[in-house]
């Protein structure tokens, strides 16, 4: 091969390099640039044909920067006085002459030297824009999805770990970003470290490549645990089995969050679902007791007329009465869950005495349940000013209805009070008794719809769910404190900013 075929063949090998290649004198006068770096410094084909009769020099083309500095002069020296390679260091940049663009590069100069000088040079760089747009895309993803990556030295037993990785759990690292074995199986909530072992054993064992991600919570630094699933893979010797797994480990706690929501959520649904069947299946009973009663008794009075005592007749004409309150509470109920589902509720606020609200609530309650006064000292309690508050006045007469007919319905004997209070910050309504008492099992589903402590008692289950609504409109809050066998305070809390105080 002659001297043209050998220069005709070492160019056609150097433009098929995927680097850029410029073969230079001591001096810097170019002798060589390859396709790879005429593409990378924009230079065009017949332009770069003439940089030997041009007498082009590198510094024509390029400066190479780092911190601000063209570092290239001292390179191109250091060369000519025997250095035979020099790396480039990180963070060295290609500065374009003609373009002026600056972009990341890696490479090395070489120095070919006989009898101790340096005859040729040659500078081989790449451009490393793309690795580190992906490398910083990579790092950024794994911040923000608190993805880790980690690798465990099998033969000596050693994880090392991503420095966030530590940072995220609140704990100091070993040398080198690393943990014992035994230090990290110690994080790991005990119920989950058996499950994580046989993973660890099985990729020992040489026998799967990619094992399945396995879930595990571990302990972080302020006490609390988090989930976390990791899925590794291994390398290996020729023997087949591994000296090293690799692999990553992602936080799953918002996931987790989400699934016990969603099945909290689905838990209530079904619940609901369930309490409403049952609802709808009682309501054919709860609507036909009081109906057979009230068709039934006046039937009797009917047929009986002149011939039953007046003591016989008010009997039955109290019957009667009361199957009717029953009946018409039971539709009231409906009625309210029916506006409340369909956000239909109207609410009109008023500037009321509440002084007048419980007196009125109290005369109702008085003569609706006078047949039990006789074992319970009903009372009201009330501030010795007349109290004026903005609000709906019925639909707060409903909620002091609601709560005093249960305390009668609940006590047998001993008192129920109704009352208010006008504390710092807020007016407190009360209804207290000293009734069965509700457990603390029921206290935590009290408010739900469709719930009843005692199946066998009359009502829908539904009168406590809707004042909770109530009050909630009310811009209130409404509460319950209840010991079994003592009784049981229901509290409204209304706020003071909505009040008016006048003296008698």
């Amino acid at each position: 091969m002659n001297f043209i075929q050998q220069k005709y063949y070492t160019d056609n090998l150097l433009n098929a390099l995927p680097d850029g290649i410029i073969t230079m004198l001591p001096d810097g006068k170019i002798s060589h640039i390859n396709l790879q770096a005429q593409t990378e410094l924009h230079i065009n084909t017949s332009s770069s044909k003439k940089y030997q009769e041009d007498n082009l020099y590198i510094s024509d083309l390029l400066s190479l920067m780092q911190l601000d500095q063209d570092i290239l002069p001292r390179i191109l020296d250091e060369l000519e006085k025997g250095k035979s390679k020099i790396d480039l260091m990180q963070n060295t940049c290609i500065k374009e002459k003609a373009t002026h663009t600056l972009f990341p590069v890696s490479g090395q100069f070489f120095s070919f030297r006989i009898n101790d000088e340096t005859v040729e040079i040659i500078f081989y760089f790449h451009n490393t824009t793309n690795e580190l747009t992906q490398e910083y895309i990579l790092t950024t993803a794994l911040r923000r999805s608190k993805i880790y990556p980690w690798f465990l030295d099998i033969d000596h037993g050693v994880f090392v770990l991503d420095p966030r990785y530590f940072e995220y759990l609140g704990i100091e690292p070993g040398p080198n970003n690393s943990l014992t074995m035994e230090e990290y199986t110690n994080m790991v909530h005990p119920d989950d470290r058996q499950a994580l072992n046989d993973a660890f054993a099985i990729q020992f064992s040489g026998n799967v490549v990619f094992e399945k991600p396995v879930p595990f919570r571990l302990s972080r630094g302020n006490g609390q645990w988090e989930w976390f699933e990791g899925q590794s893979t291994y390398i290996g010797r020729l023997s087949g089995l591994p000296y090293r797994l690799v692999g990553i480990c992602m936080s799953i706690q918002e996931h987790k969050n989400i699934e016990e929501t969603l099945t909290a959520a689905l838990n209530k649904a079904e619940e609901s679902d369930r309490l409403k069947s049952a609802f709808l299946a009682n309501m054919s009973h709860e609507i036909r007791t009081p109906l057979n009663a009230i068709v039934g008794f006046s039937d009797v009075l009917v047929s009986t007329l002149g011939e039953l005592s007046e003591e016989e007749c008010r009997g039955y004409v109290e019957l009667i009465k009361n199957n009717s309150s029953q009946l018409l509470m039971l539709i009231s109920d409906i009625l309210d869950l029916a506006k409340i589902e369909s956000n239909t509720m109207n609410f009109i606020f008023s500037k009321t005495s509440l002084n007048a609200i419980f007196e009125n609530v109290f005369q109702e309650q008085k003569m609706n349940n006078h047949s039990n006064l006789k074992n319970i000292k009903f009372e009201l309690h009330t501030s010795s000013q007349t109290t004026y508050i903005v609000t709906d006045p019925m639909r707060l007469k409903q909620v002091l209805g609601n709560l005093t007919n249960n305390a009668f319905k609940f006590t047998r004997k001993g008192y129920i009070h109704l009352g208010f209070e006008v504390l710092e910050g807020k007016i407190q309504l009360y209804v207290e008794d000293t009734g069965q008492g509700i457990s603390q099992e029921h206290i935590e589903h009290i408010f739900d719809r469709f719930y009843k402590i005692d199946s066998f008692k009359a009502g829908t289950g539904l009168g406590l769910s809707i004042c909770k609504t109530i009050v909630n409109r009310l811009q209130g809050d409404i509460t319950v404190r209840s010991e079994i066998g003592k009784g049981t305070r229901f509290l409204v809390d209304l706020p003071v900013n909505m009040n008016i105080h006048e003296n008698k």
